[in-house]
């Protein structure tokens, strides 16, 4: 609903209509963007906090008996979670007015999987206990496992404002803010965090992380050794170490990791066994390297059930809106930040070119961003883009792009799975740049498979077998694009750009759009956060080879070679 037309009373009006009619998310989405209009304006404040409120809230309720209280805790800390949304949803009818109840049901539902139900839960108990911490605190938390991490910013800024030295939001700060590409801000909050509790394991992995995106290596290393040493069962801990960390021989977390696999559950061995993997490929001993990746692969696989069905599901839909050729690309209303797209297959050197744009003084390094699909999303399943639709988008898309806070004119975005939108950037955002990156494709498939990816949309990367189906979508999906955009996507190649470093750099520059600077061969020593696995290699000098390192284990890729030919 767009709401850039709107009067503050006419927005006031159709929200309580919509509210009335129980279209509360559009109620909600309505008074969210006049909020952004007007973010002081009492009065839509007041709405937001009053469409929150459960029916009956308003009126004096029952005070709630502390034994009922207690007995509905008691069943949710043993884990009965079933019982435990049942009885407070009974007691909900009674004492509507119990913020408590709201929060017990949200955490239930949340645990259920119903997250969308859950998150109205807590909007509804801290509409009636704005003050209550706790439950803004764990509303953070589910926004961060939704992914909706601005608004989990929101809510620990208003926790940290009643509370400065709140230890869980400010852990949770330093998550969110690394999450968002913010690794250098993410360092104060994790701090003062670890200055209340030197030994809080938590905060100390997630600095940890921070510092590492940061270019902080050895720093990064001291936290995460910490954690190991406070948590020495702590299997992920063991994991997110070896990214970081050189093993030589005699290393004790090498025999520590083996007597923890040798005890441990599914859910720890898949950590110990990647752990593992990193540790023998520093020792160079193949075998016993591929042997506990492809362990530690084949678990995380197994709680995924089929990763591809979606994809496919994803494919075609797109496939089926541009059928017909790309539409007309909309006259841009409003000029902002120029985008340049490098997109392609994870792993296939969409850090390096980034770095490298990165380091021309006109742009900025926007790394991973979700935007453009939170943008798209809700289009997919029409039959075909309209303008209205790829207004919607442009607008989400450059409004997201306006909040990284950057006064350079250009922006890279290089989410690799963007490929799958460019007849939407096409069409929507008309002045943008796409930039393909290529490499060899049995040298990013391995480096798929080696790399732990935590993020949802890559359960693929666990099995050889689903990297090459992905690689034939993408490479399938790469073709429809060229045959409708002839000239509109411009191709980097990954081996070309090691091996002639000026000469492809002065040619991305001007498929840029961008005057030369020599500080683009310098790109090593730009200062700048690197959120993604390559976070290491962009601080290096370029080098060659990297593409023939799949070659010491191929005797266990032919499955991988054939799949690809």
């Amino acid at each position: 609903m767009n709401a850039t037309a709107l009067s503050v009373d006419q927005a006031l009006r159709k929200a309580k209509s919509l509210a009335r009619k129980g279209a509360m998310d559009e109620a909600e989405a309505l008074l969210r963007q006049m909020l952004a209009r007007f973010p002081d304006n009492r009065r839509l404040q007041e709405s937001m906090r009053t469409l929150a409120l459960p029916p009956g809230a308003r009126r004096n309720g029952r005070p709630l008996p502390p034994d009922k209280a207690n007995a509905l805790l008691a069943l949710f800390r043993q884990r009965r979670i079933r019982e435990a949304l049942a009885l407070a949803r009974s007691l909900l009818a009674r004492h509507p007015q119990v913020a408590l109840l709201h929060s017990v049901e949200a955490a239930c539902l949340a645990e259920s999987g119903q997250t969308d139900a859950a998150l109205a839960s807590y909007r509804r108990a801290i509409a009636l206990a704005p003050e209550a911490v706790d439950m803004r605190n764990n509303m953070a938390r589910l926004l961060m496992a939704m992914k909706r991490n601005r608004e989990a910013l929101e809510q620990l800024d208003a926790v940290l404002e009643r509370q400065p030295d709140n230890l869980e939001a400010l852990n949770n700060m330093g998550a969110v803010l690394t999450v968002l590409g913010r690794s250098q801000e993410a360092i104060a909050p994790l701090e003062r965090a670890l200055a209340l509790k030197p030994d809080f394991p938590d905060a100390l992995a997630n600095r940890g992380n921070a510092l590492n995106h940061v270019g902080r290596r050895e720093e990064a290393i001291a936290d995460l050794e910490k954690v190991v040493a406070l948590q020495p069962g702590n299997a992920a801990a063991h994991r997110s170490l070896s990214a970081v960390k050189t093993y030589e021989s005699g290393d004790p977390q090498i025999a520590q990791m083996e007597a923890l696999l040798a005890a441990a559950g599914p859910a720890e061995r898949r950590h110990l066994h990647l752990a593992l993997a990193k540790a023998h490929d520093d020792l160079r001993d193949v075998d016993k390297a591929f042997g506990h990746l492809q362990a530690g692969n084949a678990l995380w696989r197994q709680s995924h059930g089929d990763p591809m069905e979606r994809h496919r599901k994803v494919f075609a839909q797109i496939r089926s809106m541009f059928e017909d050729g790309i539409p007309e690309p909309i006259s841009p209303a409003t000029t902002g930040k120029r985008p340049i797209f490098v997109l392609g297959m994870p792993r296939s050197g969409t850090s390096l070119v980034e770095q490298i744009l990165a380091s021309h003084p006109e742009v900025h390094g926007g790394g991973e961003l979700s935007a453009l699909r939170q943008a798209v999303m809700p289009a997919l399943g029409e039959e075909t883009p309209t303008p209205e639709m790829l207004q919607d988008i442009r607008r989400r898309y450059l409004g997201e792009i306006e909040t990284l806070g950057t006064d350079r004119p250009v922006v890279t975005d290089k989410m690799p799975a963007n490929f799958r939108w460019i007849g939407f950037i096409a069409a929507a955002l008309p002045e943008a740049t796409i930039i393909h990156t290529t490499r060899d494709p049995v040298a990013v498939g391995w480096s798929i498979f080696r790399t732990f990816f935590p993020a949802g949309g890559m359960e693929y990367s666990f099995d050889l077998g689903d990297i090459a189906a992905y690689t034939r979508f993408h490479d399938e999906m790469m073709a429809f694009w060229a045959d409708r955009l002839p000239g509109r996507i411009h191709e980097i190649n990954y081996e070309r750009l090691t091996e002639d470093q000026e000469g492809e750099t002065r040619r991305l520059l001007e498929l840029c759009g961008l005057e030369w600077n020599p500080r683009c061969l310098e790109f090593h020593r730009t200062e700048r956060v690197v959120t993604t696995a390559s976070a290491g290699q962009v601080r290096r000098k370029m080098y060659g080879g990297s593409s023939q390192a799949w070659r010491k284990y191929e005797k266990h890729l032919r499955p991988l070679v054939a799949a690809l030919q």
